[in-house]
């Protein structure tokens, strides 16, 4: 697997969603804005977490270990619920219909590594546009 396949960019919004399920290895997407990537994403990848609105900041990096279709019965969830994992939004209805699962979670918000990556994507393969060589970085992390 070459390096711009292992490496991929979540974008979080302004991190406090994030933070609130961090605790239990969740984050949540809209299959509709990134079927096609999810598609391609593999066990043992790594997931750099990016607040919006920051220059691309990094706030955590963790190894993806799989994903799933959130599922609300009428009489039982299976996924937790968005009040459960401590997430908010303005729509009346979630719109995070996919749940990612990741362990392995280095919090990065106490360092300044600017991604500078724009535009609004939620999920995206690191490229030649992210102003930090992620592969290298990630060495860095795992030795402190």
């Amino acid at each position: 697997m070459s390096h711009n396949e292992n490496d991929w960019i979540l974008r979080v919004g302004d991190g406090q969603n994030f933070n609130n399920s961090s605790n239990r290895m969740i984050w949540g997407v809209e299959s509709k804005r990134c079927k096609n990537i999810l598609k391609r994403i593999r066990s043992g990848v790594r997931l750099w977490f990016v607040k919006n609105g920051s220059g691309g900041k990094l706030i955590g990096v963790s190894n993806y270990c799989s994903h799933n279709t959130r599922e609300f019965g009428p009489l039982l969830n299976i996924s937790m619920t968005d009040r459960e994992l401590g997430w908010t939004s303005k729509h009346r209805v979630s719109p995070w219909d996919i749940e990612i699962h990741y362990t392995d979670l280095y919090r990065l918000e106490h360092l300044c590594l600017l991604t500078y990556i724009k535009g609004q994507t939620p999920v995206r393969k690191y490229n030649e546009n992210c102003k930090i060589d992620l592969p290298a970085e990630y060495d860095m992390i795992k030795l402190n």
